[in-house]
C-alpha cells in the first residue's frame, strides 16, 4: 500500500497543471492572432510553473513506473488525478459539481480499490 502512494505527487503535480492552465488561460485577455496568444501564455510565470509542475511529475513518474506494476500504477494515477482535477474545479474554478460527476468519481475510486486488491 505505501509504494501506491508515490503516485500522490505526481497526481498532485498534474493536477495544479491542469488547473493553474485553465485559470490562467482563460483570465488572458482576449487576442485573435495564434502568436499573440501564445506569447502571452508563456509571458506568464503562473502558467510557466503549471508547465513545470507537469515537467517535474513526469520525472516522477518514471521512479513509479520502476517501482510499480505498470497495470495497476497507471489506472490509479489517472483515477486519483480524474478525481483530484474535479475537485479542483469545483473548489478553484467554480465548476459545477453534479450528483452524476460524484457517483463517476465514486465508481472509480470503487476500481481503484478493486484493482489494488486484484494485484496482491
Amino acid at each position: 500500500m505505501i509504494s501506491y502512494l508515490q503516485i500522490l505527487p505526481v497526481a498532485l503535480l498534474v493536477t495544479y497543471s491542469q488547473i493553474m492552465m485553465k485559470w490562467r488561460a482563460e483570465s488572458l485577455p482576449p487576442q485573435t492572432e495564434l502568436i499573440g496568444k501564445l506569447v502571452m501564455m508563456f509571458a506568464d510565470p503562473l502558467i510557466l510553473s503549471a508547465y513545470a509542475a507537469a515537467l517535474i511529475a513526469s520525472v516522477l513518474w518514471l521512479f513509479v513506473v520502476t517501482r510499480l506494476p505498470l497495470m495497476i500504477a497507471f489506472p490509479v494515477y489517472i483515477g486519483v488525478t480524474f478525481i483530484m482535477v474535479m475537485l479542483g474545479g469545483q473548489i478553484f474554478l467554480g465548476e459545477p459539481l453534479s450528483i452524476a460527476k460524484i457517483a463517476a468519481a465514486t465508481l472509480i475510486l470503487a476500481g481503484i480499490v478493486l484493482g489494488m486488491l486484484a494485484s496482491k
